[in-house]
């Protein structure tokens, strides 16, 4: 599971730069995924430093995640609001590193809870 924890905190950590890059450095909020992902990161290589916490780390990890998910999610309803009926986005740079953010934690999460399932198996 730290590998998808890995990739997840490298896609956010190249997402938060690009975007800020993008804005043409005026916004320190363009980093927010990067803050998150460095926050991802930084847990991962605590659950590879100490293996015998790594469940720990992994629930710290899907916390952080979720509330990645959280702040995000409005940026959902804005991106299909403009897909279906036109509406236009009022800041469309940050509404899409939202939605790609909110694409990146969700499907950390999902990979995350199937990972604990099939460990409830064994």
């Amino acid at each position: 599971m730290n590998d998808i924890f890995k990739k997840v905190s490298i896609s956010l950590l190249i997402l938060g730069g690009a975007f800020y890059v993008m804005t043409g450095a005026e916004s320190i909020t363009a980093l927010i995924p990067a803050f998150l992902g460095g926050i991802v990161g930084g847990f991962t290589l605590l659950s590879d430093r100490f293996p015998n916490q790594s469940r720990h780390f992994a629930h710290v990890n899907l916390f952080v995640l979720g509330m990645g998910v959280g702040a995000t999610y409005k940026s959902v309803i804005a991106i299909f609001g403009y897909l279906i009926s036109g509406d236009a986005l009022l800041r469309p740079l940050a509404t899409v590193e939202q939605f790609t953010t909110f694409v990146l934690c969700l499907s950390a999460i999902i990979v995350g809870v199937q990972s604990f399932i099939e460990a409830r198996k064994k």
